[in-house]
């Protein structure tokens, strides 16, 4: 998998699971106001990867789980990237039809 399908998919699973929870949940999950407090501070998801340069290996950055790269490599080096991705699990968003449930839709 590449890289960018790695992240995307990682981001889409956990914001999407956190949607569902909080459809499902008797409890608030990340809600927008925590003690009449408005909450606007961002959540990170931290990403540590760890990259293997090949001389064998095509363009471009893969991400492999252990086991599922194939083949002997004649050289290679490793190296990690860290970063960290900003997540507002408690802003509304319109794809989330609760976030707007109360709100008034008005037609032109």
């Amino acid at each position: 998998m590449k890289l960018d399908e790695y992240v995307k998919r990682t981001l889409l699973d956990i914001t999407n699971g956190v949607a569902e929870a909080q459809k499902e949940t008797l409890l608030y999950i990340a809600p927008g106001f925590v003690e009449n407090e408005k909450v606007t501070a961002p959540q990170f998801v931290q990403f540590d990867v760890a990259v293997t340069v090949s001389k064998d290996a095509g363009a471009g950055i893969q991400v492999f789980s252990f086991g599922e790269a194939k083949g002997a490599v004649s050289s290679e080096q490793v190296n990690r990237i860290s970063f960290e991705v900003p997540v507002f699990f408690q802003a509304p968003t319109e794809r989330n039809e609760k976030h707007f449930a109360n709100r008034k839709i008005s037609e032109s």
